[in-house]
Order: C-alpha cells, then sequence, then structure tokens
C-alpha cells in the first residue's frame, strides 16, 4: 500500500503542524488519496497526497493559472519533497459542470485562456523545474504511438480482447492526429473538474494531469452532453467558426482519453479495470 493510501487526519495533522477539527475521504484516482478537511482556522480545504511529481506539478499550475486571471483553487500549503508529498487548496464552492449557456461559454473563453500558455515538446509534464514544466520529447503523434504499445500490455492481461484492441490501437493512430504545435491542457478536463456558480465559473481543479497535447483533448473531455452547453462552449472557444472536423475530433479524443485511463488505472494496480471496458466500446461506436 503506497503512503498516499494511509492518510488519516492525524498524519495530515503532523504534515500541516496545525490541528484538523474534520475529516472527510472524498474520492479521488487509485494513486492517491484526497480529502476534505477543516483546519483549526476555520477554513474549509482539500487535501490531497500523492507522488512528488503530482504535486510539484499541480502546485505549478495551480499558481501560474491563478497568475494568468484562470480561477483555480487557492494554495494553502504544499510540499512535494515531505516525507508524504502533499497539497492542501481551499475548498471551491459550486456544482460541478456548467448550469447556465453563459456558463458554459465562459468554460470555453478560460480554455482558450488556458491554451494560449507556452509549451514544449508533447505528453504530460514530467516534473515542474521549468516554466513551462517538462514534456517528453517529440510530438503528440509521437504521445499516442506510445500510448498504443502500453495498451498493448493491458490487452496482453485479459482486459481487453484481441479484437477490441486492435479497433481501439488502429483508431489512436487514425483518429486523432494533430499535426499542430501542442497547446497546454488541464489534461482531465470532465465536467466534475469545473464548478459554477449560476453563469459563474467558481473554479477548475484539479490539475496534476496537465501537460502538452492537443486541445481536443480537454475539449474532448468536458463532454456536457447537452447539445446546447456544448455548443456554446465550442463557439466561445472558436470565435471565428467551429471547424468542420470538430465532431470527428471530439469523438476521437473522447476515446483516447478513455483509454489514457485505462493504461493509467493498469500501470498503478487500480482496481476498475473491468469496468471501463463498456465506455470504450460505446465510445468507439461513436467514431
Amino acid at each position: 500500500m503506497s503512503d498516499a493510501r494511509r492518510i488519516d487526519g492525524e498524519v495530515i495533522q503532523r504534515l500541516l503542524s496545525q490541528r484538523v477539527t474534520g475529516y472527510e475521504p472524498l474520492s479521488g484516482f487509485a494513486a492517491n488519496t484526497v480529502a476534505a478537511v477543516t483546519l483549526e482556522s476555520g477554513a474549509r480545504a482539500v487535501f490531497k497526497a500523492a507522488a512528488a511529481r503530482e504535486v510539484e506539478v499541480e502546485l505549478w499550475a495551480l499558481r501560474s493559472m491563478s497568475e494568468r486571471g484562470v480561477p483555480v483553487p487557492e494554495v494553502i500549503a504544499g510540499a512535494a519533497d515531505a516525507e508524504i508529498p502533499y497539497l492542501v487548496t481551499r475548498l471551491v464552492s459550486g456544482e460541478p459542470g456548467a448550469a447556465s449557456l453563459k456558463a458554459a461559454s465562459e468554460v470555453g473563453r478560460l480554455l482558450r485562456a488556458v491554451h494560449s500558455l507556452p509549451v514544449k515538446g508533447a505528453g504530460f509534464f514530467k516534473e515542474a523545474s521549468g516554466s513551462p514544466p517538462c514534456a517528453g520529447e517529440g510530438t503528440w503523434a509521437d504521445q499516442v504511438a506510445g500510448l498504443a504499445d502500453r495498451l498493448g500490455l493491458v490487452a496482453n492481461a485479459g482486459i481487453l480482447t484481441p479484437t477490441l484492441f486492435s479497433r481501439c490501437r488502429d483508431l489512436l493512430v487514425d483518429g486523432t492526429r494533430w499535426d499542430q504545435p501542442c497547446v497546454y491542457v488541464h489534461g482531465d478536463l470532465h465536467p466534475r473538474h469545473v464548478l459554477s456558480v449560476g453563469s459563474r465559473i467558481a473554479g477548475i481543479i484539479d490539475w496534476a494531469d496537465c501537460g502538452a497535447a492537443s486541445p481536443w483533448l480537454d475539449l474532448a473531455r468536458m463532454d456536457f452532453r447537452e447539445p446546447g452547453l456544448q455548443r456554446a462552449m465550442l463557439d466561445a472557444y472558436f470565435p471565428a467558426g467551429i471547424p468542420l472536423d470538430a465532431p470527428s475530433h471530439m469523438a476521437s479524443h473522447r476515446l483516447l482519453y478513455m483509454l489514457l485511463a485505462l493504461v493509467w488505472e493498469y500501470e498503478c494496480g487500480g482496481d476498475w479495470l473491468h469496468e471501463r471496458v463498456p465506455g470504450i466500446e460505446s465510445a468507439l461506436i461513436a467514431t
């Protein structure tokens, strides 16, 4: 069991050197632990224990996005070099997703601002010693090809049938081509990571998976499921007009993210592997 999975209120008190008066575990990724905590000051916060790289990158992302006017949680404390690497941010109030067309448009506008940050290379950030942090070498196509190779290990473990693996691999290589320079991406921009209050976006949370990638990765992951909200986001993101090939990019990158999540969970020993397969099969039908 990793250090991140042994977190409780007493461990948090020791790391922060202050009393924790409330502790409530929250759902998180297999390799980290997340909890809502109340500090002795009365502040409501979110505590995350994760790998040092993840903490380091998320700290950099939150600070750099805040400087650019993107609403993100305020950093209270964090240390990538602690005995258990951790991050504490002020709790953001709001409902997941966008409750109005105006809020969805704001997501598109904010996403344009995020994607305007210069990046180097391609892939998810390895560490945050530079500005921007260091991504992988090569192009987005290289990253997708590498994912196809890693997916083969998942297939060999019996999680994917040979036929399903073959279809996924072929669509990965053909459907996610991006011949432009990569942009800075959030990396996991699911509606639950965008909190809104009415027509206002109160905060975009969970930046640990940020990196340099095709912009369609964020656009496809931000799947409102409601056509009106989705169109409002895309209209704001593409003020000169939504590209004609947007539907195919969205479909192929939704599949890409599902496969990324499957590979990540397999590599860190997660136990939701088979539950992800039906969603992958549905995404294949939509591409």
